[in-house]
């Protein structure tokens, strides 16, 4: 297991966004819902990583966010796709990267999103460590998910 504040990375997850009118303008993806994408791909690795019975997922709050513009996605593309994983694990952040894309451009991705989350107390007013297990299912692994 990574030291605490040690680059650690977990593996890479794909994620399919469909893509409906509302997130092209003229003739192609707005830069606006790329945030979006990132934040729906984000949701979607924690209930498909922290949803097993028991688990307790890290109340965590967007702290920092970076998006790298490469390129459009054009009006041919029906649906994007978002690799999301994880950077860096700290003491009370960790840091995600998604990468957007679509089946129209490749496997190049059109954005990169960074993203520092903090984890928090339930009043989100409070910020908490991050704790072997929850550390250990942000990397990927299993052990001590609790």
């Amino acid at each position: 297991m990574p030291a605490v504040g040690t680059a650690g990375p977990g593996a890479v997850h794909r994620v399919r966004i469909p893509l409906r009118i509302s997130d092209f303008v003229g003739s192609h993806v707005n830069n606006v819902r790329f945030q979006e994408f990132s934040q729906d791909a984000r949701l979607q690795w924690f209930r498909e990583r922290f949803d097993v019975r028991g688990s307790r997922v890290p109340i965590a709050l967007a702290r920092w966010l970076e998006i790298d513009f490469r390129r459009v996605i054009g009006r041919d593309a029906t649906e994007v796709w978002v690799d999301v994983e994880i950077l860096r694990v700290g003491r009370t952040s960790y840091t995600m990267r998604t990468s957007i894309g679509s089946e129209a451009t490749g496997e190049a991705p059109c954005a990169i999103v960074d993203t520092v989350l903090v984890v928090t107390a339930p009043d989100e007013t409070t910020t908490l460590e991050i704790g072997p297990a929850e550390r250990a299912a942000l990397l990927g692994g299993t052990e001590g998910i609790t």
